[in-house]
C-alpha cells in the first residue's frame, strides 16, 4: 500500500497561494473552489476563494457574493449561505448517501464586469469500505519510542483509493490539504490488510522530540492513554488524484532538472480550479497503550 503524507498548499483551508499553472505574473485571478459532501448530518459547506497571482506575497481573496446551491440525482434541492472567509454553509444540516450524484451550482460575477459567471461540479459519493479494526503498537527504533498506528480491512476487488484522517483527544489533527494521508490499493487489491502501518506518532514525553515538532511539519505526539479516533474514507480517484498532484506541486517533482508545474486535477467548471468531492466517513477509536 503506498501512503501518501500530502505536504501541500493548502488551497482553501489555509490562507495560501492557490496552485495553478504558472505562466506569467499577470496571470488573471481564477475561481477556486473547495468542498465535499459526507455522510454525516451536518451543515455541510464549500469554500469560494480567488487565486492570487503566483509571485506576490498574497492570500487569495475570498469571495462574498456568489449565489451556491447543490442538486442530488434523488431530486432534492439544498441552497448554501454565505458565513464568512469565503465559506458557504447550507442552510440546513443533510447527510450524503453513497452512490448519489451531487452537482454543485456556482453563480457568481467573479469578474466584476456586471455579467454573472456559473461554475459547476458533479461527485458521486462512493461506496463505503468498512474497517475491522485498528490498533496502535509501541516500537523502538534506535532507541527512540514510536507509535505504529496499524490497520485491519478486507479491500474490495475493484480500485479503490483512501483518504485517512484522526483526531487525537477529540481534535482533529491532520486537518489541512497539506497533511492529509492517501493510499491507493495496488498493493492489497482485493486481499486483506492485515496490520498494515498508516501513520506513525511520536513520544510526546520525549524532550527531544518535543523540540523536533516545532521544526518540522506533520509530527503527531501522544502519549499513553490518548485516545486516537481514526477515519478511513473511501474517496473518488478524482479527489484522490487532486490531493496527490497538489503535493508534487508544493515539493517539485524535479526541483533541479524539471519543467514548469503541470496543471492539477480539477472537477470545476469554466476554467475555475479546486476540488468538490463527496465520501462516505466511518470512525474507529484506539487508545494508546
Amino acid at each position: 500500500m503506498k501512503i501518501y503524507v500530502c505536504l501541500i498548499c493548502a488551497l482553501i483551508l489555509a490562507s495560501c497561494t492557490a496552485p495553478i499553472e504558472i505562466k506569467t505574473e499577470d496571470s488573471p485571478p481564477q475561481m477556486v473552489v473547495y468542498g465535499y459532501i459526507t455522510n454525516e448530518f451536518v451543515q455541510q459547506y464549500v469554500r469560494l476563494t480567488s487565486s492570487a497571482p503566483f509571485f506576490e506575497q498574497e492570500s487569495n481573496q475570498d469571495v462574498e457574493d456568489a449565489d451556491v446551491r447543490l442538486h442530488s440525482s434523488e431530486g432534492k434541492d439544498y441552497r448554501f449561505e454565505y458565513r464568512g472567509h469565503g465559506y458557504y454553509v447550507s442552510i440546513q444540516r443533510f447527510s450524503g448517501k453513497p452512490g448519489v450524484t451531487y452537482n454543485l451550482d456556482i453563480n457568481v460575477d467573479f469578474d466584476r464586469d456586471g455579467e454573472v459567471e456559473n461554475y459547476g461540479a458533479t461527485t458521486t459519493m462512493p461506496a463505503t469500505v468498512e474497517a475491522d479494526s485498528v490498533e496502535i503498537v509501541e516500537i523502538d527504533i534506535m532507541g527512540y519510542r514510536h507509535y505504529s498506528l496499524n490497520l485491519y480491512m478486507q479491500d474490495p476487488p475493484e480500485a479503490n483509493y483512501y483518504l485517512f484522517k484522526f483526531f487525537i483527544n477529540d481534535t482533529l489533527t491532520n486537518d489541512f490539504l497539506r497533511e492529509l494521508i492517501i493510499s491507493d490499493d495496488h498493493t492489497y487489491n482485493g486481499s486483506y490488510i492485515d496490520g498494515a502501518s498508516i501513520i506513525y506518532f511520536e513520544d510526546a514525553e520525549n524532550e527531544e522530540v518535543q523540540e523536533m515538532n516545532e521544526e518540522y511539519e506533520n509530527m503527531y505526539l501522544v502519549t499513553h492513554g490518548d485516545r486516537v479516533r481514526f477515519q478511513v474514507i473511501n474517496i473518488e480517484k478524482g479527489y484522490y488524484d487532486f490531493i496527490r498532484e497538489c503535493k508534487a506541486e508544493r515539493r517539485g517533482e524535479n526541483p533541479f532538472f524539471g519543467g514548469p508545474p503541470s496543471n492539477i486535477t480539477t472537477n470545476i467548471t469554466n476554467n475555475g480550479i479546486g476540488y468538490f468531492s463527496s465520501y462516505y466517513v466511518q470512525e474507529k477509536e484506539v487508545v494508546v497503550p
